[in-house]
């Protein structure tokens, strides 16, 4: 029987991790250099064997664990995934880009080179896209395409780049770039993330990966909501007061006609309404972490995200959890702040996988993970690529 087997990088909480063993992958090994979020990885596989086992996370930089644990049985092993830090790159950050000592792309690409597998994933923010980084993520993606081609010693990565284009050796890797924002895909959340694919040149075409086209859209939900009504019906509310800014596209809707064909987004009332209502600094009886936070305010920039909305994207914070975002807006413009429990939702965590007991902790966890459902869709595709390789 296939099984297909997976190396995980720069693991964090294990969103990536999770969505690839949805997808039907087993992961040999996850690097994570952090305490915390190796900790979540940990308890949940003493929870759940059938996760991971214990003994294959490892606690370490992603350069030692490549010069130290990394070895001739997983060469050839059909998937590296990862997000390398994001926080060069994100425009809440110090934009550092290449410069940045967190910046691991390079290492992830030695991963590349020496496990050398049959397909990888890295993702990071769209912030990777900017003008100001748009050269080096260009020779990023050129160097995945021909990661043996090595930088010299005392060569930039300007120069190494010119090297790779003026290459006459084949490509190696077949490399695509996707764009996802998660609320295409179902995910209860607006979280748009850059997604870069390889696929080796010898088990596929340059055309093998296809784009996952959206399957729910804003058009739908707002079609549902202020066109039909459907939405409210299927809530049992009444519908409240159209929100000033959808004002332009619902008219717009309205004159076409028409029904969108996909699915309409996901909301956060939709992603976690069956949950008990929390109550402050009490945690829920049968639900994992799912305690109410007192201490919601709102002022200019950090209003939360409405209710009847997807979830503005979870984010980690340079300087602790993000308030904004971790909160959630109502109709009547009450607020309170996202329980761990609600924020795992948001990123389709599942409810038996246990966070931290510090919300800052699992909120930071949980910010910098990949949406679940986003990397499980992702895995299907490339599961079906190893499959017949």
């Amino acid at each position: 029987m296939f099984v297909a087997r997976s190396v995980e990088l720069f693991a964090g909480a294990g969103g990536m991790a999770l969505g690839m063993l949805r997808a039907g992958f087993e992961h040999d090994q996850l690097v994570e250099l952090h305490e915390a979020p190796c900790e979540i990885l940990r308890t949940n596989a003493e929870r759940d064997p059938a996760l991971w086992k214990s003994e294959n996370i490892r606690q370490m930089d992603v350069r030692w664990w490549l010069k130290e644990h990394a070895s001739s049985q997983l060469r050839d092993i059909d998937l590296v995934a990862g997000g390398p830090p994001c926080q060069p790159f994100s425009i809440g950050g110090a934009r550092a880009g290449h410069a940045d000592e967190r910046n691991m792309f390079p290492i992830a690409i030695d991963v590349v080179r020496e496990l050398w597998p049959k397909t990888f994933v890295f993702e990071n923010v769209p912030g990777l896209l900017r003008e100001d980084f748009l050269p080096y993520y260009l020779y990023l993606f050129d160097y995945l395409t021909r990661p043996s081609i090595v930088p010299r010693e005392d060569e930039d990565w300007t120069a190494h780049h010119d090297r790779i284009r003026r290459a006459g050796s084949p490509v190696e890797y077949h490399v695509r770039r996707e764009i996802i924002d998660a609320a295409d895909l179902g995910i209860p959340q607006t979280r748009k993330r850059v997604f870069i694919i390889g696929i080796r040149a010898d088990i596929g075409e340059a055309d093998t990966w296809q784009t996952l086209e959206p399957t729910h859209s804003r058009a739908a939900l707002l079609h549902a909501q202020w066109v039909s009504g459907a939405y409210w019906i299927e809530q049992g509310l009444r519908p409240p007061a159209m929100p000033e800014k959808f004002r332009s596209q619902v008219a717009r809707l309205r004159r076409s006609g028409g029904i969108p064909g996909e699915k309409r987004w996901r909301t956060t009332r939709d992603a976690i309404a069956d949950l008990p209502h929390p109550i402050d600094g009490v945690e829920a009886s049968g639900v994992l972490n799912h305690e109410g936070i007192p201490g919601a305010r709102s002022y200019r920039g950090h209003t939360g995200g409405w209710f009847e909305w997807p979830a503005k994207t979870l984010k980690a914070g340079v300087h602790g959890v993000c308030g904004g975002e971790g909160m959630i807006r109502f109709t009547d413009d009450s607020i309170r702040y996202l329980t761990v429990r609600e924020a795992a939702r948001i990123q389709t965590f599942p409810d038996d996988y246990q966070l931290a007991d510090l919300r800052g902790v699992s909120m930071r966890a949980l910010g910098n993970a990949v949406a679940v459902e986003v990397a499980a869709a992702i895995g299907r595709r490339l599961l079906a690529v190893t499959e017949i390789a």
